[in-house]
């Protein structure tokens, strides 16, 4: 990476953690918030929190990739540059180039990568209709199910773009790739670890509720934390903020203190993560070889 690249890496870096300082501080203070609250056990398990369900967020990913040889090390990288870039560009540049980083086989590991973002959504379902007792969320859980168990119903939706495109090669081998992701109990491994990243997520969101005196049912925190993941992916705004918050508030209420508590929960699982990736993704581009 030349030197002007790490300037701009480091210039948006640092735009990155003023703003997060900036847009805290001018939240806390239109509501008087005492700093000391930050002190709180409550807020330091929050941290805890946000920090686990960043590394299972990694770990969904490796279990589909671990038979192709890529370890931990490489995808915990790759996930910290995606976020570095899905928060200065946005969500769809950041899983780009993540795939890109994670292997030398593009649409193969594209393959991989939807699956586990399938699988995300799934826990996610799964738990909303178990704990929060959501027949809505059941249904779109069994018809998201029902996509992936008759996959290839999807390759035959997708085989005319593709084909339009002249990009069927692309098709097969991200089709292979998914396919290859789902064999032996990889499927069933990222499940489990899938509903611990989602309950750790709604733990989070809760956590930082009680430290600033808001109570977050949990089937209420889950419904956040699903609604955030969507709206911030699909709207694509940089980091998705705005569309994220907005899904927190979504579930827990659209208040001055609730809008705060969804920034937070999203500095803790998310935002903070950009400031490392920034430096990950100047690691993985200069010395890639090496990076692992």
């Amino acid at each position: 990476m030349t030197s002007r690249r790490r300037v701009v890496t480091l210039a948006l870096t640092a735009g990155i953690t003023v703003y997060l300082l900036f847009k805290v501080h001018s939240e806390a203070s239109s509501l008087n918030l005492d700093p000391e609250v930050f002190l709180s056990p409550f807020f330091l398990l929050a941290v805890l929190a946000g920090f686990a369900s960043y590394l299972l967020y990694s770990c969904l990913w490796y279990v589909y990739l671990k038979d192709r040889g890529t370890d931990f090390r490489r995808v915990l990288l790759a996930t910290l540059s995606g976020t570095y870039l899905s928060f200065s560009l946005n969500s769809a540049v950041g899983i780009l180039v993540k795939v890109h980083l994670l292997g030398t086989d593009y649409w193969y590991t594209m393959g991989a990568g939807l699956l586990a973002m399938a699988t995300e959504y799934l826990s996610a379902l799964l738990l909303l209709f178990l704990v929060g007792k959501n027949f809505l969320a059941g249904f779109f859980m069994l018809l998201l199910g029902l996509a992936m168990l008759f996959d290839r119903a999807g390759y035959y939706l997708l085989y005319p773009l593709f084909h339009i495109a002249k990009s069927k090669s692309r098709l097969d081998r991200m089709y292979e790739g998914w396919k290859a992701a789902k064999r032996g109990s990889s499927f069933l491994e990222a499940l489990l670890v899938g509903v611990a990243m989602i309950s750790m997520n709604a733990l989070t969101l809760i956590l930082v509720g009680k430290t600033l005196g808001v109570g977050i049912p949990y089937g209420k925190a889950i419904e956040g934390v699903l609604y955030s993941t969507f709206l911030g992916g699909v709207l694509g705004t940089p980091g998705g903020i705005g569309a994220n918050e907005l899904g927190v508030t979504m579930a827990i209420g659209n208040s001055a203190l609730g809008i705060i508590v969804a920034f937070i929960y999203k500095v803790l699982t998310t935002y903070a993560y950009a400031l490392v990736g920034a430096l990950a993704f100047y690691r993985l581009m200069s010395r890639p070889e090496k990076a692992y």
